[in-house]
Parts: structure tokens; sequence; C-alpha cells
């Protein structure tokens, strides 16, 4: 057995300083290149922004207090200009706000109007109701001009309305407002009863409730409310000053900006 030579190739000649520069500033070299480039910055405006936005992205998530903060401020913003919104409507529909003698009214001879946007499906109406009645009574000079604003659960919320606005029409308005702002009648035995309770007829208030003056009336109101922009109640106008909700301090002091001519 005989022992085999290995061979060896020839190896390459090395590519010169030359050769080099010349293969990488070749004509299609140069051509790429550029054409890269471009597609880098047409990307720019897009990339980078994401590539931002990533990043603060995940600096806000870990700083949770920033983000509640920030939002804080967002819905602070949101309700002050949607309130500003309200005022100027307050000032174009004044009359219709403060003046319609078909609204019922608690304290008639107050003279400083409270006026409020009410729906007894509100959990808020309803909250802020013995505090409201208490500033009533602890002040006879401001009376309440109430809104029939059924918005909250319709068809429920107009039909209590409705009722609510015969009852006013028959004498009895106080002791129905008042029960609807504790409870809601699951039948009409449950209704009649409280409506019996009140001193009313019951099918004389169903009749009044669904007559066309009544619905008329609750339409007008609730499309008053939707031009003013109020979106939820409880809604409180006192002056020129809007009350967005059951806040019964801002309220009474409302109330004292009017009473000192403010």
């Amino acid at each position: 057995m005989t022992e085999e030579t290995p061979t060896t190739e020839n190896p390459a000649p090395k590519a010169s300083a030359a050769n080099f520069f010349a293969e990488v500033f070749s004509q299609a070299n140069i051509t790429t290149g550029l054409a890269v480039f471009a597609v880098v910055l047409a990307a720019a405006p897009y990339v980078v922004p994401n590539l931002q936005s990533y990043q603060v992205q995940r600096g806000l998530m870990g700083k949770p207090d920033m983000l509640v903060a920030a939002m804080d401020k967002y819905q602070r913003q949101k309700t002050e200009l949607a309130t500003q919104d309200v005022i100027l409507q307050i000032k174009a529909r004044h009359d219709s706000i403060f003046n319609d003698k078909n609204d019922p009214v608690i304290n008639p001879a107050g003279k400083i109007k409270v006026v409020e946007f009410l729906d007894y499906q509100c959990a808020y109406c309803r909250a802020v109701t013995p505090a409201l009645h208490a500033f009533l009574d602890d002040n006879p000079d401001v009376q309440l001009v109430v809104k029939e604003y059924p918005v909250v659960h319709p068809p429920v919320s107009v039909s209590m309305a409705q009722i609510a606005m015969a009852a006013y029409q028959g004498g009895h308005y106080d002791p129905i407002h008042y029960a609807f702002l504790h409870e809601t009648p699951k039948s009409d035995a449950e209704m009649d009863a409280l409506l019996t309770r009140a001193g009313l007829d019951p099918k004389t208030v169903r009749t009044a409730a669904v007559s066309k003056s009544i619905q008329d009336h609750v339409g007008r109101t609730v499309q008053l409310g939707e031009d003013m922009g109020i979106q939820g109640t409880p809604g409180f106008v006192v002056g020129d000053h809007f009350i967005d909700g059951a806040r019964i301090d801002d309220l009474k002091a409302a109330v004292e900006a009017v009473r000192a001519g403010k």
C-alpha cells in the first residue's frame, strides 16, 4: 500500500485595494445603495414616530400614576368644555329653561330659581334628593323647577315622567315626585296604590298621562336638554351656572352667588 501525497491547489491571488474599491463603488452597487437609502428615508416618517410611540407607551405603562393623572386632566378639560357650551345654551334658551309654565314647581314662592333636569330612574337623582329636599326646606326663598327629562331608562322613565306631570296637573305633584325618587312601582296595581295614597284617582291620572299636551311637553323638555348638551341627570341650572351631577355643595354655592347678585 503506497502512501498518497496530498495535492495542494494554487491559492487565488489576493484582491488589491484598488480592485476592492472598484467593486464597492461600481455603478450597480451605488444604484442599489441609493435605492435602499431612499426607502429608509421614505419610511422614516412612519417608522420613527412608531418607534417613539412605542418608547413612550413603554415608559407610561411603567408609570401608572402618570396615566391616571393624564386621564383625570383630560376628563376635567372635557367636562369644562362641555359646561362652557351648556352655559352658552342657557343664555340662548333662558325663557324655555326658567319660565315654562308647564313645568312642575316645588317651593313656588321662592324668588331664586333652581332648575333640575331629572329622571326618576337615575340613581344619582335619588341619591341627592334627601340633601336637596333639606336644602329647600332651609331656604324658602329657593324655588325648584323640575324638568322631567326621562333619558335614563325609557320607556319606564318616560311613563313615570308623564304620570308625574299628570299628578302636577291634578295638584298633587310633590308626593308623587318624592315617592318616585324612592321607589319604582313594579306593576299597575302598585302604581294605582301609590297614586291613591297621594289622593289621586289612578284612572284620571293614567288618562291625563297619555294626553297629547303632556306627551308634547315631555318631548319638548327632552329636546331642550339635548339641544343644551345635557347628557345625563341630574343637571342643575342656577342663574348662568350649570352643575353637572349630584354636587349639592356646588349647587349651594351657585345659589349663594345668585343671592349675592354675582
